[in-house]
């Protein structure tokens, strides 16, 4: 007789279980507001200093029961126009013009605001954080946005640079010193994408940023012909805005070609005929306040000198000292 031997298998189960550090992702950290920063109108006077702030808050919140200590960096790169480009950052306009900026951030002794990847410096927090999902810890920081140099040669425009949330980030990590506030560069345990966009609106203007000094013809003598002085005004314009210059001459009114009177002192009824005159491609003109004789130009950013030359054919009057107003007009 042959036996059989059934051998029976069987599933032995063995509880295991699973260890989790107590403090592994009870903290997790956010950007919870940024309101993107407006610089406003610019002009000639504002463009390479203009300047905002604005306050960045974020917040960490613990989940675990015992107190959580955070190393918090918040990073910005360059932005959407160049992303490796943060000193200086620039705004873009629609034709394609810069405006240089930069961002600094108050805790940071205004050093410039970059990250872990495109350099700069970042802002570093370290801080503890109470237990409980109630009671999130909230902070802030100030980012300030500042114009910087070489701006003058942006046109009148709209300009943006835009940072979405793969240009800017909060990383942190769960520390257990103050010795290790500076893992948050290397070792982000999370992290928190936000955006934003710097705006700016450059506008035309012109100014007149040298002033024509007084002509003092001087001492003339009665037989003297064709007497002639000079001044000179400097303009400055925004790039590509269009100007004209027109030239108010007091003694007359309505004047297009630049002619008036000087006037005597006192009693004396004589008037000294006058002409101012510019320059042009074709030797001097006329210069009044007449749309046919107003000195046309276009911008650049820059102060633009004019003469201003004043023709006297001559002296033959009463000796007296004779004098008149112009007012210069800066359309734009």
């Amino acid at each position: 007789m042959m036996k059989l031997l059934q051998w029976r298998y069987g599933l032995l189960l063995l509880p295991v279980a699973l260890w989790l550090p107590s403090n592994a992702q009870a903290l997790t950290c956010q950007v919870d507001s940024f309101v993107s920063p407006n610089l406003g109108t610019i002009t000639l006077g504002n463009a390479n200093n203009a300047s905002v702030e604005q306050t960045l808050t974020y917040s960490c919140t613990n989940t675990s029961n015992v107190t959580q200590w955070a190393s918090v960096c918040i990073g910005v790169d360059g932005g959407t126009n160049n992303t490796s480009q943060i000193s200086p950052r620039h705004m873009t306009g629609r034709d394609g013009s810069n405006l240089n900026f930069d961002m600094t951030l108050n805790d940071m002794s205004n050093a410039t605001w970059g990250n872990r990847i495109v350099g700069g410096t970042e802002f570093i927090g370290f801080f503890s954080v109470a237990p409980g999902t109630t009671t999130p810890t909230i902070k802030t920081t100030v980012v300030r946005v500042s114009l910087l140099y070489n701006n003058n040669a942006a046109k009148a425009d709209d300009y943006t640079a835009a940072f979405t949330g793969s240009n800017a980030a909060l990383t942190y990590v769960t520390v257990g010193s103050s010795s290790d506030t500076k893992q948050c560069l290397s070792e982000p345990q999370g992290t928190s994408s936000f955006s934003f966009t710097v705006e700016a609106n450059v506008v035309n203007e012109c100014k007149i940023t040298t002033p024509p000094a007084n002509v003092n013809l001087g001492n003339v003598p009665a037989n003297k012909l064709n007497i002639e002085g000079s001044s000179s005004i400097g303009v400055t314009c925004t790039n590509a805005a269009p100007y004209t210059i027109g030239l108010t001459l007091f003694n007359a009114a309505g004047n297009n070609d630049g002619r008036s009177f000087m006037s005597g002192t006192g009693n004396n009824p004589d008037q000294v005929p006058y002409q101012l005159q510019r320059d042009s491609e074709s030797g001097r003109i006329p210069w009044g306040d007449g749309k046919g004789n107003w000195a046309v130009d276009v911008g650049t950013g820059e102060v633009k000198t004019k003469n201003i030359y004043v023709i006297v054919p001559s002296a033959d009057f009463t000796p007296d000292s004779y004098s008149d107003t112009v007012t210069v007009h800066v359309n734009y």
